[in-house]
């Protein structure tokens, strides 16, 4: 993708951002998340100030690589998506 345009990049990055933050408000209902939830909180309040710390930096960090490879897979399938649809818009003539 690095040579498409910066604004069009920009553009599937935002529509990627609305679309994780809407799976994760939906997942975030269930109430096998709401458990999973309360348990690793109490987890964390039952730790010392280091091992919360710790705990915290490690899910942010788990966060964001989970971001980053969602992100890549969109972007995957973007590519997918271009590559099926251009040979219709643009289809070149055999004679």
């Amino acid at each position: 993708m690095s040579n498409w345009p910066e604004w069009f990049q920009e553009a599937l990055r935002q529509r990627f951002y609305q679309l994780e933050l809407a799976s994760e408000q939906q997942a975030s209902c269930s109430s096998e998340d709401k458990i999973l939830f309360t348990q690793v909180e109490q987890f964390k309040m039952n730790q010392n100030g280091d091992i919360q710390q710790l705990l915290s930096e490690w899910e942010e960090a788990i966060g964001y690589q989970l971001s980053q490879d969602k992100q890549s897979i969109y972007m995957e399938g973007v590519k997918d998506g271009i590559r099926l649809i251009l040979p219709v818009i643009q289809p070149t003539n055999i004679c």
